[in-house]
């Protein structure tokens, strides 16, 4: 997993699969004014428009996928994302290799990242995580969830 603002991804250049979703990320200037896929590089980068009020951390629950990396980036808004390794968690929804995400059920003991406006997220496969959680307060979140198919 990797977290930080969007203005210091060139620290993350050596990572080249993900060069261009960031390169992607730094032109979303208006982000917020659609919802839904953006095709960027046919299946192996696309991005997911997503705007919606966090929920409560009890009503979530983890993911990883297999296929794809996720950069999890926040236009606008506060939310936590639950963050803990996938290996030992207890699966509540089998790998569906069509949606590619497999669901856990919620660990005693998980860290709490909190992205606000401008951050990202990198999970990878053996990264679980909870997205869309409320950090400290109902305000609605703009998100981009980038898929980077590995």
């Amino acid at each position: 997993m990797i977290s930080d603002h969007l203005k210091n991804w060139r620290r993350y250049e050596t990572l080249a699969h993900l060069r261009p979703a960031f390169e992607f990320l730094e032109g979303q200037t208006e982000a917020c004014l659609g919802s839904g896929h953006i095709e960027i590089d046919g299946d192996r980068l696309f991005a997911l428009v997503q705007a919606y009020v966090p929920g409560p951390i009890a009503e979530g629950r983890f993911e990883t996928h297999r296929r794809y990396a996720d950069i999890q980036f926040v236009a606008k808004g506060r939310e936590m994302i639950g963050c803990t390794p996938a290996g030992g968690l207890t699966v509540t929804s089998p790998y569906d290799q069509d949606k590619d995400v497999e669901f856990y059920a919620l660990p005693e003991a998980f860290s709490q990242l909190a992205l606000t406006d401008g951050c990202f997220a990198v999970f990878y496969p053996e990264d679980a995580h909870m997205p869309g959680r409320r950090l400290d307060a109902d305000d609605p979140v703009c998100k981009l969830v980038l898929k980077i198919r590995l």
